[in-house]
């Protein structure tokens, strides 16, 4: 059994403890969470306890492109598995209440807590949003209307400050996402952060998630098209065929090692 998350997080905090916290100010723009607040009410309004999405899934690298089939997992607002199944290798990200693995043909890892504050899966907006609203340290900022490919965007930003975890607050610049919401519908068009597997000189991975085509299912909308580009360059194609609401997943289906 890897120990990583427990021994970060002793590590942080007696390392943390005799230091002087200031309490970072959480910033909640009342333009900016009405617009959040619209859109998980555009999205169904209600999380459901869970979720299950399966489909397709097209990579590209460089001249290589693999097909495979992907299943994504939520379970409340801060629970998520993304699992895929490729010809030749199978690939699953777990984050699970601020700690997150990832599992590369059946041998888990733990990811760095720098990464970890970016590895909750993005791909059902619903309950990643209503996670930031329901977050008092996180913060919320309206930065602007903006036209997109002849379409008009509503621009927020969400910073988790851990303004009430001292022992975290050192990964606050790690969690950082912008959300663009369709002006006319409040459903959630891109999702883009920054990932880091460290600090200092760790390299930067630009991650943007574009959804569409969303479809209604149990009363709640899940994108059924979802694009991923790194650093601005597409890499990854969802095409989500079926989901499936309050399934009854449990922790055992979120297990971080």
């Amino acid at each position: 059994m890897r120990v990583f998350p427990l021994a970060a997080s002793l590590f942080l905090f007696f390392s943390q403890s005799s230091s002087q916290q200031t309490t970072p100010i959480v910033q909640r723009d009342p333009q900016a969470v009405a617009l959040l607040q619209a859109s998980v009410k555009a999205m169904g309004g209600t999380v459901p306890s869970d979720s299950v999405a399966t489909g397709n899934i097209t990579i590209v690298a460089g001249s290589l492109t693999t097909n495979g089939t992907i299943r994504i997992l939520t379970r409340g607002t801060n629970q998520s598995s993304e699992q895929t199944s490729l010809p030749s290798s199978t690939y699953t990200v777990i984050f699970s209440q601020g700690l997150a693995d990832e599992t590369i043909n059946s041998t888990a890892t733990g990811i760095p807590l720098e990464r970890a504050a970016t590895s909750q899966s993005v791909c059902f907006p619903l309950p990643f949003l209503a996670a930031a609203l329901a977050n008092a340290d996180e913060s919320i900022h309206y930065v602007a209307l903006e036209a997109v490919n002849q379409q008009s965007l509503q621009h927020i930003r969400l910073q988790n400050t851990f303004a009430s975890q001292p022992t975290f607050q050192q990964f606050a610049s790690f969690a950082t996402f912008d959300v663009w919401l369709d002006a006319s519908t409040s459903l959630p068009q891109r999702i883009s952060f920054i990932r880091r597997n460290g600090r200092g000189a760790a390299p930067s991975i630009s991650v943007d998630t574009h959804f569409s085509s969303y479809k209604i299912t149990s009363g709640a909308a899940y994108p059924t098209q979802i694009n991923l580009s790194l650093n601005g360059t597409p890499w990854t194609t969802i095409s989500i065929t079926s989901v499936a609401l309050n399934t009854g997943l449990t922790d055992s289906n979120f297990p971080i090692q």
